[in-house]
């Protein structure tokens, strides 16, 4: 069972969060500092700076050549089967969206393995071996999922804004799983080869028109056009006005090309703007760093290690100041309601947990090392996803309560799954 200590060790490191988070919310409820846009601007601080440096300072510590690869499989066919679920919910399912996928996913799989997960399972099952295995998950998380969660996020981005950009451009989407294409950056190039052909055939037209006229004996072909011109000039004049509107409102055919070429559209700006996104260059940096670093033991340089430090020291911190700006903006403190707020227990302490059991049992975790792997699974919610949900606006209000009340409520239930876990697993 776990002792007052280390009971006191699980609350010294949870509670200064709370203190962060509180004297944020208190700066925009009570005493106004922060405006909107400044409040945006810190979370984007933490996007773009904390988050980052942070992956780099785990990765590049960890040792890759020496991680528990049975318990990385465990969580990572635990994620590939709620990925799984998650994609057949959405295509079977009238409700099923790409935006609840990925908050759900988000509240079903992602924990919050450095501030509650090490010094709870430290006090639940010594520093060795769950110490170690909390940095592994930890390190697995910045290196794989949080990019995953990042291209979902700027896949759906682009799958709004390329229709968006298509309709600037004359650009539509089509119900045929087409899309009609007009003039624009999307549009398909027409060939010159092929205007210099109708232009051609436009100008032999007109030449034998005339050559015509020449064999008929017409001694003022111009005139004649002349009048041919104000006859139809005519006819327009006795179009009722409301067909005139009507035509002039009726939108021109377009172009189409198959749904693969705005797919492929949507990709390309997909991977150009993970490419320029520092999450995901930071975790391949350092782990090219962590495989150099303990395959030849080569130390990082103390300048560059205390800059990382700095600004990775920064990063939790400010994440719950994000966090309590967040929740000072809304008109409740439980952003999402009753229902979100029960809807992201359910998925952080329950579902994630159960099928991390299957999971677990598939791989062949037995004794200590399974009641780890499901301990960490009942962890509350990380918090680098609300920072991206914030970022991109999927959710984050839901995300945010999933935080603020999983961490108030995550330490009676993960007590509850100690004692459960050790009398049925032995």
């Amino acid at each position: 069972m776990i002792s007052w200590e280390n009971l006191y060790h699980v609350l010294s490191n949870v509670v200064p969060l709370y203190v962060v988070m509180i004297l944020a919310y208190s700066s925009v409820k009570w005493w106004k500092i922060f405006t909107p846009d400044e409040c945006l601007g810190v979370n984007r601080f933490v996007a773009l700076f904390a988050a980052p440096f942070l992956s780099i300072k785990f990765i590049s510590n960890n040792n890759p050549y020496a991680m528990n690869y049975r318990f990385i499989a465990a969580d990572t066919l635990q994620k590939v089967v709620v990925i799984f679920i998650l994609f057949l919910w959405c295509k079977l399912s009238s409700r099923g969206s790409l935006e609840w996928c990925i908050t759900l996913f988000s509240l079903a799989t992602l924990t919050n393995t450095l501030v509650m997960g090490i010094p709870l399972l430290e006090g639940m099952y010594g520093e060795n071996p769950s110490k170690s295995l909390m940095v592994q998950l930890s390190v697995i998380q910045f290196i794989i999922w949080f990019p995953c969660l990042l291209f979902l996020f700027e896949y759906r981005r682009a799958t709004l804004l390329v229709p968006q950009k298509c309709c600037e451009n004359e650009i539509g989407l089509g119900f045929d799983e087409e899309i009609r294409i007009g003039v624009g950056e999307a549009s398909l190039p027409i060939e010159s080869s092929e205007i210099d052909e109708a232009n051609r055939r436009g100008n032999q037209n007109l030449t034998n028109d005339g050559h015509d006229h020449d064999h008929r004996g017409d001694t003022n072909p111009k005139g004649s056009t002349l009048q041919e011109l104000g006859t139809r000039s005519t006819m327009v004049d006795q179009v009722h006005p409301e067909t005139v509107a009507q035509l002039e409102l009726e939108p021109k055919p377009k172009e189409t090309i198959p749904a693969g070429a705005a797919t492929r559209l949507i990709l390309i700006m997909v991977c150009k703007k993970l490419m320029r996104n520092p999450n995901f260059y930071s975790s391949v940096i350092a782990l090219i760093w962590s495989l150099i670093s303990f395959r030849w033991h080569v130390q990082i340089p103390a300048i560059v290690d205390n800059s990382i430090k700095i600004l990775s020291d920064a990063g939790l911190g400010m994440a719950m100041f994000s966090l309590g700006l967040f929740m000072a903006s809304q008109p409740r403190i439980i952003a999402g309601g009753n229902a979100s707020a029960a809807l992201a227990t359910a998925m952080r302490f329950l579902v994630g947990p159960g099928i991390t059991v299957a999971t677990s049992y598939i791989v062949g975790l037995r004794g200590t090392l399974l009641q780890i792997t499901i301990m960490q699974a009942a962890l509350p919610q990380a918090i680098v996803p609300f920072i991206f949900a914030r970022e991109y606006n999927v959710h984050p209000g839901i995300l945010s309560t999933a935080v603020s009340f999983g961490m108030l409520i995550s330490l009676p239930i993960t007590l509850v799954y100690y004692i459960l876990l050790g009398l049925i697993i032995k």
